[in-house]
């Protein structure tokens, strides 16, 4: 950044931020023999990238509140954040301090959905961003799971994690997935905390529903694919006029009284 540009931040870019401010405050026992990991090069991981730059932008604006900013960061965005990163689990599963770096994990596996499965999709050529109004990254949420989530959200599909490469033959992964890339698309737009945001209190949330081994991909894995196994909910229908509109029956009542 020039001279004559001067930065209206603290820290030029994430990388100065980790290595002169988050190494030094998060210190923690991450040898190989500990339940902590981490990896020195964190910047290897697109998972550990974008969470650790939202969390740089998130410090960058709660550090003007002079009150109780950076506890508020350090509460509801950084430890949950560090949180997933130091997990056994987590991005950096095969990773240590001292053998560094280790490529093991591969994005979910996916398998495309037939054509025209998702027929409304949100467009972002300017053509149809004119006439609609809304300009999007991704044109819907299966090109969005392909190049973006299944790229970021890299863990060992089998034992504690479950995932379906055929995800859209759930009906509450198209639900969720759909609703992740929609709010995703909402946040970026927030320079501040809004990845933050997004990663903490929608995406964590969503995908440990869908990876829990109780989940709707239970039954589901890599090798053996999708299985249509679960049935719905079972249901009895309620007896008649057990949920009427308390307003319409008050209003009923008092013209009974009248």
């Amino acid at each position: 950044m020039s001279e004559a540009q001067p930065s209206s931040t603290i820290y030029e870019n994430v990388v100065e931020f980790v290595e002169n401010y988050l190494g030094p405050v998060y210190r923690r026992h991450v040898s190989d023999l500990s339940d902590t990991q981490w990896c020195p090069e964190w910047w290897k991981h697109a998972e550990a990238t974008i969470r650790l730059d939202a969390l740089w932008r998130a410090w960058e604006y709660y550090r003007l509140d002079g009150g109780a900013g950076i506890s508020v960061w350090l509460n509801d965005h950084a430890d949950r954040h560090m949180r997933r990163l130091l997990d056994q689990r987590g991005p950096f599963t095969y990773c240590n301090v001292g053998d560094g770096h280790q490529d093991m994990l591969d994005p979910m596996p996916l398998k495309s959905p037939p054509p025209h499965l998702f027929p409304d999709p949100i467009r972002s050529d300017s053509e149809t961003a004119t006439d609609s109004g809304r300009v999007t990254v991704y044109r819907d949420v299966v090109e969005y799971v392909e190049n973006y989530l299944s790229l970021v959200y890299r863990r060992q599909v089998s034992g504690y994690v479950v995932w379906c490469p055929e995800w859209w033959k759930h009906a509450e992964a198209i639900a969720r997935l759909d609703a992740l890339w929609r709010a995703w698309e909402y946040y970026r737009l927030d320079g501040r905390a809004g990845i933050s945001v997004w990663f903490l209190e929608h995406a964590d949330p969503h995908m440990f529903e869908l990876l829990d081994r109780r989940g709707p991909f239970e039954y589901c894995g890599e090798l053996g694919g999708h299985q249509n196994t679960l049935a719905p909910l079972p249901l009895r229908s309620p007896p008649p006029n057990i949920f009427r509109d308390p307003i319409v029956a008050d209003l009923e009542t008092e013209s009974d009284s009248a």
